[in-house]
């Protein structure tokens, strides 16, 4: 067995026990391959379990856990492994590594500083992208494969927005898709969107960065730790203890009393002496305890986003997820996961969840099958992106007739072509073969698709439906284009804004946002983190408002809009996206005229420019 620390790149690429080279392996949704981005793996193995082993080593099946995360990595392209664990765990994890289809590496290590050293070396050593994991979390293969097989994620983590592995997730928040804050067990979060779910990605380019980070905290961790730190990672037990409490509380209380309330304020109700748990919940408590100060993992995600680096997400959506850290936890996860299926859960997972209302009602229920149906023959999502152009070509030549017939086959035509775009992008995410040429094609062609109707419609009518109405369709052209481009500007200034926002030291557990756990006055476990620091502002106090707050308080009251029934969905629609356009311009011109279709795209069009333009300019006003 190999240990120790010689990181030199001979010995990181020298395997502990190597076996043949694993090839890539069929996905489960019926051919599509996998190739990961990063080619080498840093698995962490230094959490223990109940009984003071590894729990990387607590049995799943015929292997453990250890070995069944580094079979799904070696089936997903990465071609070597190290693992980090501790010097008397080593013996136990060094028979989860035998016979593998990829290079393993053991190292053993002392302590945090330690493995944050190690991980220093490897990542100035690996030639190609890095990807760090708990050695021990339990999820599908597919929600790997997402992250590690999406080039839109270059550097990123395996995240969640809902409340799975709560109360110990460790959260995070994002804007534009770029991670700003994160969490460890010594730092805070305030406003946070989504939770870390213990695997991260280091692109190449990013690789400098992650070993520059590793090593200035390998000196942080040694002891003695930044001021605040400890006072954290204690407030972090605290919330954990009250998160049980407050859900048991609701429980007994029942749901349909409790009045709507974020879980931030239930938790901070909860005085620290009138929580009570089991001992179960107890032992629970004090295992995650036991394990944060060892978290390196979440502590260079934190040194990544604080360094600027941009760290994007990959959403585990519906797949399964765990971190078991005993026995108990490893049976319950082993009954879980065989609950979910994961082929119909990849399939939901590929529809967006933010389409509009008729692409989702009325296109996506059906499109998806046909996705799945397209990925076992074997098609790309490129050659469904040309087929829809296609299909679009030959809706504006139906339209270009000019008699009635046209005009209906047309109709028929585009409504085809906008399932078939629809189709390109769910079978993309159900085969996880995402690209940029991918990319590039469907967002041209979707442009290229409606201004080659629009010249279709307008010569059809030049045929004697309805006259000229040329000028009405380049004033079409024009308004759609001028969205496009307003919507694409705002969004490119935006990012680089976020990228430009300066970061705290990593010294400070607090982030950006001042988020912080602090004790009330009454004695109450008071829980800022995941909300904006509590207590009113002075001007608010005293009922001025300032001329200033008037744009977020305008953005505040539209988002209130949103928990009415249906508002979402109705605020969606009058921003006229691509399947309410295609829909408005087939109803229209099978029933009536292009005149019509162009006079109800000028009118919906000019309202949806206006209610975007408004709301980019109150988000630039309120920054």
């Amino acid at each position: 067995m190999t240990g120790g620390w010689d990181t030199s790149p001979a010995a990181v690429d020298a395997p502990l026990r190597s076996g043949q080279r694993d090839r890539p392996r069929p996905s489960v949704n019926g051919g599509a391959r996998h190739s990961a981005a990063a080619t080498t793996a840093v698995l962490l193995a230094t959490a223990g379990d109940d009984d003071g082993g590894a729990a990387a080593a607590l049995p799943w099946g015929d292997g453990t856990l250890l070995r069944r995360l580094l079979e799904q990595l070696a089936g997903l392209g990465v071609r070597r492994a190290h693992v980090i664990s501790r010097p008397a765990w080593e013996q136990a994890l060094g028979s989860s590594i035998d016979g593998l289809g990829l290079s393993v590496r053991l190292h053993s290590s002392a302590s945090a500083s330690r493995d944050l050293s190690i991980v220093a070396q490897l990542g100035r050593a690996s030639p190609g992208g890095v990807v760090l994991a708990h050695a021990d979390i339990v999820t599908h293969r597919e929600a790997l494969a997402g992250l590690l097989s999406d080039p839109r994620v270059v550097t990123g983590i395996l995240a969640t927005g809902g409340a799975i592995g709560q109360p110990f997730v460790l959260p995070t928040r994002s804007m534009r898709g770029r991670i700003v804050s994160a969490a460890s067990p010594y730092h805070a979060v305030g406003a946070p969107s989504a939770g870390f779910l213990g695997v991260l990605k280091i692109a190449p380019a990013d690789t400098p960065a992650l070993a520059d980070v590793a090593e200035r905290l390998a000196s942080l961790v040694e002891g003695p730790v930044p001021a605040g730190w400890e006072e954290e990672l204690a407030r972090k037990r605290q919330t954990w203890r009250a998160w049980f409490a407050a859900v048991k509380a609701d429980k007994e209380i029942g749901a349909e009393l409790q009045a709507p309330r974020s879980w931030s304020a239930r938790v901070a109700e909860l005085r620290e002496d009138a929580i009570a748990l089991s001992p179960e919940e107890e032992a629970q408590v004090a295992r995650r305890t036991a394990v944060a100060p060892a978290d390196v993992v979440s502590l260079l995600l934190v040194g990544l986003v604080r360094a600027g680096t941009h760290v994007g997400n990959s959403y585990l959506r519906r797949l399964f997820w765990a971190r078991p850290l005993s026995g108990e936890g490893v049976r319950r996860a082993a009954e879980q996961i065989t609950e979910h299926d994961e082929d119909r859960v990849l399939l939901e997972s590929a529809v967006k969840a933010n389409d509009g209302f008729f692409t989702t009602y009325c296109v996506s229920p059906y499109s998806k099958y046909l996705a799945r149906w397209a990925a076992r023959r074997g098609w790309t999502p490129n050659a469904v992106t040309v087929l829809s152009m296609a299909i679009g070509l030959l809706a504006a030549a139906a339209f270009a007739v000019g008699d009635r017939a046209g005009l209906v086959a047309g109709a028929v035509l585009l409504q085809i072509a906008f399932v078939a775009d629809c189709v390109d992008g769910q079978l993309a995410r159900y085969t996880r073969t995402f690209s940029k040429l991918g990319a590039w094609l469907d967002s041209i062609f979707d442009r290229a698709k409606e201004y080659v109707v629009f010249a279709g419609l307008a010569l059809g009518a030049s045929r004697g439906l309805g006259g000229d109405v040329w000028l009405l369709a380049a004033g079409a052209l024009t308004l759609q284009t001028v969205r496009h481009a307003l919507v694409f500007s705002f969004a490119t200034a935006h990012r680089e804004a976020i990228g430009k926002v300066p970061q705290p030291p990593l010294e400070q557990p607090r982030d950006a946002a001042g988020s912080a756990l602090r004790p009330s006055a009454s004695g109450s476990v008071a829980v800022t983190e995941g909300r904006a620091p509590a207590g009113p502002a002075p001007a608010r106090a005293a009922g001025r408002w300032s001329l200033r707050e008037l744009p977020a308080r305008a953005l505040d009251a539209w988002r209130v809009i949103d928990r009415w029934p249906g508002a979402g969905w109705v605020k969606r629609m009058i921003a006229l996206p691509i399947g309410e356009r295609f829909a408005v311009i087939s109803v229209t011109a099978a029933l009536w005229s292009p005149r019509t279709t162009f006079t109800v795209l000028l009118a919906w069009g000019a309202g949806a420019l206006c209610y975007s333009l408004a709301g980019l300019v109150l988000r630039s006003l309120s920054r």
